[in-house]
């Protein structure tokens, strides 16, 4: 298991036991319809596990999502805990896992930039609660010093604040303009982490160095000021390139600080009520040494209980997700032939090979079919063999490509599963490119692409592209052989 993100945000100190169940309640009414907007439950699939453990108003709550890693062939959990702390403050905990679900080697990167998904909720909950740090808010939003005096206060933030928990990021933007370093982004990726802020004048760079007495921020580098430890200020600088590494070592700086989770508990703890009889005894005698050690010997005990119980519950989730993505490929198999059996049935289905591409994109979803693959078909015809085989190889097609965006089968090696499917050919000759370039060159998210991988059907060709960023197949062209060094 690693953890890969985590933002913990103190709420504000309930007067009572009644208020600090209002503030429970509060960010209740928050997380659900930010559950349903991020995972709707019409729209979730069988790899998708959303549990709530215990009750929002309970002493320790936590909500699990567990999903398909969008890049991994392991889980992705996020977790969203509510619990007090030593001083009885209350803690909203929002974090995320990675979790391997067979022989995976867990990513190497200790941090993630987090989604939207997340980092919109941390927003709503610091927002509805007011929530600050060392009298500065918590925001998604880039903090503008634009005089001497905002230039000071900035700094003072850093020297002269010492409950501040947070790092506070300070860049020189008076002379960039555009080309700053940190963005709001930056500041969206690290609410409940850091303080981003930009010094935007001349004057505001002046101010906090003169509050600091020396030059510590300049427009040659971005400084991160860490929370005091002791009396000295610990600062990082960063040169002038993007804010990939800051982001990073901020996230993973932030995990490394995450509190333990506590166990979540199905119902609220209130105090006995049964009486306790008062015992005077001779500590030292037999039987209170006797009692003691079988005390001992219970709480060893129950500690092992509840870590085969964790363990317990850890297998069962991998064996659910596991299950489920054995149910998602058996429904889509299962679809697939009750619509080629229904078509078989039928001979003149299989007449026209426009007809068939087209029945093809409304069918398989795990594929992408580009804009211009009709019109490279034009009016093309092929046999109704040729195009059965060509419906044949795309629902393969298809099959393999939920099983790429899925994480079970990696980017570099799809080449090696198609060959294993199909009449495969994994490139074309650098002839061809040269010669022919156009024909094998498509626009894919506004960049041109080239066209190599294809499956040869009789007469027919279908060639595709294979995005390893969003793992996605990209149909570029079914018909014809395209022009290669045989070609007149």
């Amino acid at each position: 298991m690693l953890t890969v993100y985590g933002a913990t945000l103190t709420l504000p100190k309930a007067k009572d036991a009644a208020s600090e169940i209002e503030q429970r309640e509060l960010v209740g009414r928050l997380i659900e319809p930010w559950l349903e907007r991020t995972w709707p439950e019409s729209t979730r699939t069988n790899t998708t596990q959303v549990t709530a453990r215990s009750s929002v108003t309970d002493k320790v709550f936590r909500l699990d999502i567990s999903e398909q890693h969008p890049t991994d062939d392991a889980r992705q959990v996020t977790l969203v805990s509510m619990f007090n702390g030593p001083r009885g403050e209350l803690f909203v905990d929002i974090r995320r896992e990675v979790r391997p679900t067979g022989l995976l080697i867990l990513p190497r990167s200790p941090s993630e930039r987090p989604p939207l998904a997340l980092t919109s909720l941390v927003s709503a909950i610091a927002g509805e609660f007011r929530i600050r740090d060392a009298q500065h808010s918590i925001s998604e939003h880039l903090v503008r010093a634009s005089s001497i005096t905002d230039g000071a206060a900035l700094a003072a933030l850093i020297g002269q604040a010492p409950s501040r928990r947070l790092p506070v990021v300070v860049e020189c933007t008076s002379t960039k303009g555009q080309n700053a370093m940190t963005s709001n982004e930056t500041a969206r990726a690290l609410i409940g982490i850091a303080h981003v802020c930009h010094l935007a004048t001349l004057d505001a760079e002046r101010g906090f160095n003169d509050q600091f007495g020396t030059r510590q921020a300049s427009s040659s580098w971005v400084v991160v000021a860490w929370p005091r430890a002791g009396r000295g200020i610990t600062t990082t600088e960063y040169a002038q390139r993007d804010d990939e590494r800051l982001v990073s070592d901020l996230i993973a700086a932030a995990v490394g600080a995450l509190l333990p989770l506590p166990r979540p508990t199905s119902r609220a703890q209130s105090a006995s009520t049964v009486p306790i009889q008062q015992v005077v005894a001779n500590t030292t005698s037999p039987e209170v040494g006797d009692l003691r050690r079988k005390n001992q010997e219970l709480e060893q005990l129950l500690v092992e209980v509840r870590d085969e119980n964790d363990s317990l519950i850890e297998n069962l989730t991998v064996s659910t997700h596991q299950t489920a993505k054995i149910v998602e490929d058996r429904d889509r198999y299962l679809d697939q032939l009750t619509q080629v059996l229904s078509l078989q049935a039928d001979a003149s289905q299989w007449n026209r090979t426009s007809d068939v591409v087209q029945r093809a994109r409304g069918s398989f979803a795990s594929l992408d079919f580009h804009p211009e693959v009709d019109h490279r078909l034009g009016g093309t015809q092929f046999t109704a063999a040729t195009n059965q085989r060509i419906f044949k190889s795309l629902l393969e097609l298809n099959n393999l490509a939920a099983r790429l965006r899925r994480g079970d089968i990696e980017p570099n090696l799809f080449n090696t599963y198609c060959a294993e499917n199909f009449n495969f050919a994994p490139s074309v000759s650098d002839n061809a490119i040269n010669k022919f370039g156009q024909d094998y060159t498509m626009m894919w998210k506004g960049l041109p692409v080239q066209l190599g991988p294809h499956i040869r059907c009789n007469e027919a060709r279908i060639y595709f592209y294979v995005d390893a960023v969003d793992r996605r197949v990209v149909i570029g062209h079914v018909g014809s052989h395209l022009r290669d060094k045989s070609t007149n």
